[in-house]
């Protein structure tokens, strides 16, 4: 007997629109670009980012945090300028006189979009009312900016220069004046050059000596002024002058830098900095480094060395948020690398030292 096979039957859903909206509360739980970025508040932001537990929502918020705190500094920066510039436009306001102003700003950018670079020059001419006076003033500012690969790092250096320059325009004697005095100091001049030129052929002319004739003339004269045989081998040692004499070369003062951080992490628990390597492998020495100058950041007791990812993610961003220092290391690239590059890491404790110094944390022979 053959049995006849009826096909099955899927259970029908109550209501045909149930996945649509299911994954359409899907996609509004996420957390959305624009959505972030319409944040002002960085606290808003971090307190998102200690609820969630999503990597991809921890990434976008964290770029949202760099991008507001990039927006607060231009805007600071701009309020800045906007304040020199009423500051100049008041100082030039009670000179009498006739004011002339000209802005020219020149940018340039990268074949790949990956760095710009802005250069404003600022001319000022101002006369004075009597025309006997004339004043030229010459602003240069130039900025560089430069995004990695990732997005996460952005570096903003702006460098300014300031020249100025007047002259006075009087009676025909005030010009033959100042005519004289620039005679003169080209006279100066070129009696100087002269000078030099006269040393100059008379250490030519002089008769070359050897240097055994040299250290032989050396040796009589110290006999004579001692009065005894001097002794070659306590006079070479005498003259002789210890390595560290001079400028630090890059070797020590990368030693200085690893014997200071060192010194500043001595106490902390799973931290034993040897290098700039291995010793930064798992955070924690990223982490007691900015806990030592920033407890009140976070709770270093709470960290572990095997939770790398979370240690690097602490020490970042609280160095960023507290020291303004820009992350320049990537958490992916260091989790990835058991043994990080130590030039890298070398780079980033220096921006580091460089904040603290900025900030008066840390004190300097200058300072």
């Amino acid at each position: 007997v053959e049995q006849h096979q009826t096909p099955r039957v899927e259970p029908e859903l109550p209501n045909g629109m149930e996945k649509v909206q299911v994954k359409e509360l899907e996609r509004r739980s996420k957390l959305n670009v624009e959505e972030l970025n319409r944040i002002e508040d960085e606290d808003v932001l971090d307190k998102m980012l200690d609820r969630t537990t999503d990597f991809e929502e921890r990434r976008l918020i964290r770029n949202a945090m760099r991008e507001l705190r990039q927006r607060k500094r231009d805007q600071r920066e701009k309020e800045r300028d906007q304040r020199l510039q009423e500051m100049k436009s008041q100082a030039m306001a009670g000179r009498a006189g006739n004011a002339t102003e000209t802005t020219t700003t020149q940018s340039t950018q990268s074949a790949d979009g990956s760095a710009r670079s802005t250069v404003t020059k600022t001319e000022r001419v101002i006369q004075s009312s009597d025309g006997t006076k004339t004043s030229h003033t010459t602003t240069m500012e130039s900025s560089y900016v430069k995004r990695s690969d990732s997005g996460n790092s952005t570096f903003l250096q702006t460098k300014s220069s300031y020249s100025s320059s007047s002259k006075k325009t009087g009676s025909i004697f005030d010009r033959e004046d100042e005519s004289a005095s620039r005679q003169s100091s080209l006279a100066a001049l070129e009696r100087r050059q002269a000078e030099k030129k006269k040393e100059l052929m008379k250490a030519q002319s002089l008769p070359k000596t050897s240097a055994s004739q040299a250290r032989k003339a050396m040796m009589e004269k110290l006999q004579k002024e001692g009065g005894s045989s001097p002794n070659p081998a306590a006079a070479s040692t005498a003259v002789q002058r210890s390595s560290s004499f001079g400028v630090p070369n890059a070797n020590s003062i990368k030693q200085m830098l690893l014997d200071w951080c060192r010194a500043k992490t001595r106490g902390y628990e799973h931290v034993d900095i040897q290098n700039f390597s291995s010793s930064w492998s798992d955070g924690m020495a990223f982490c007691a480094l900015v806990h030592n100058f920033f407890p009140e950041a976070f709770d270093y007791s709470q960290l572990t060395p095997q939770n790398r990812r979370h240690n690097f993610e602490v020490a970042f961003s609280s160095a960023e948020k507290h020291a303004d220092c820009p992350q320049l290391l990537d958490v992916e690239d260091m989790v990835r690398m058991r043994e990080p590059d130590w030039k890298c890491v070398y780079t980033y404790i220096q921006e580091f030292y460089r904040c603290l110094v900025q900030k008066g944390l840390v004190k300097t022979k200058k300072s």
